[in-house]
């Protein structure tokens, strides 16, 4: 699968949306009014909502005005999924929206003559991290999950997002740590394209740096949680939305 990146695109990752935490809802549905033209293109990096889990009702119900901003945007919707927002094809079922799950990720695409690798970022972690989340994603556990979210009328999903909500979403302590890792990474996972990749984009980490090496450039994008910062394909610049 190959993506088109259009010259206006803009990527926001990491708002991890909840109640009484929905600064993006707002800013996206007034985007005329902050950019005096809405973008003909926005990609959602992942963790975009805070905990938002197709298949749960409980989950779907308490994102019910995000997933409807979303679906109601106009402009082309590229969604890749995250480790906090996962199994949301059916739910954001629209002409204009494309879903990437995680096992799609990276994803390779194309801007002008640029070659581009795309990722929420909870990737080429280590192996007790995939079966983690291999685990919590898969169709098995999701129905099982919906099934005991019914049962319960939603108790246990209230618990667990209780859990989730109360945990604080930090800035990292070793960024630059972070950055030399993935970059090691991806220089071994390009090696085993046969493609020349020149730029790679990834949130997760909420780093919000451009670091220029070599072989491509690098972009680590900030968490929109914690500053509201976009990424401008054109400019190839953070820029605050």
């Amino acid at each position: 699968m190959s993506l088109e990146i259009n010259d206006d695109a803009i990527f926001i990752a990491d708002s991890h949306i909840q109640k009484n935490r929905d600064a993006l809802i707002y800013k996206l549905n007034n985007l005329n009014a902050i950019t005096q033209k809405n973008p003909s293109q926005i990609i959602f990096l992942g963790d975009i909502a805070n905990l938002l889990v197709g298949g749960i009702k409980s989950s779907e119900k308490i994102n019910e005005e995000l997933i409807e901003c979303i679906k109601n945007l106009k402009s082309q919707i590229i969604y890749f999924e995250g480790n906090h927002d996962f199994n949301i094809k059916n739910i954001l079922d629209s002409a204009n929206i494309k879903v990437i799950p995680r096992d799609m990720q990276p994803a390779i695409a194309h801007y002008k003559d640029k070659t581009l690798l795309l990722a929420h970022g909870d990737i080429f972690i280590n192996k007790k991290y995939e079966f983690y989340i291999n685990t919590i994603t898969s169709k098995k556990m999701i129905l099982f999950l919906g099934c005991l979210d019914s049962v319960s009328k939603g108790k246990i999903f209230n618990i667990i997002n209780n859990k989730v909500v109360a945990k604080e979403i930090k800035y990292p302590y070793n960024a630059d740590s972070i950055i030399n890792n993935r970059i090691s990474i991806y220089k071994n996972y390009v090696k085993s394209l046969n493609t020349k990749i020149d730029i790679i984009i990834e949130g997760h980490f909420h780093i919000g740096k451009i670091i220029k090496e070599k072989d491509f450039i690098y972009i680590a994008m900030p968490s929109f949680y914690h500053d509201a910062k976009i990424f401008n394909i054109y400019n190839k610049k953070f820029e605050t939305l």
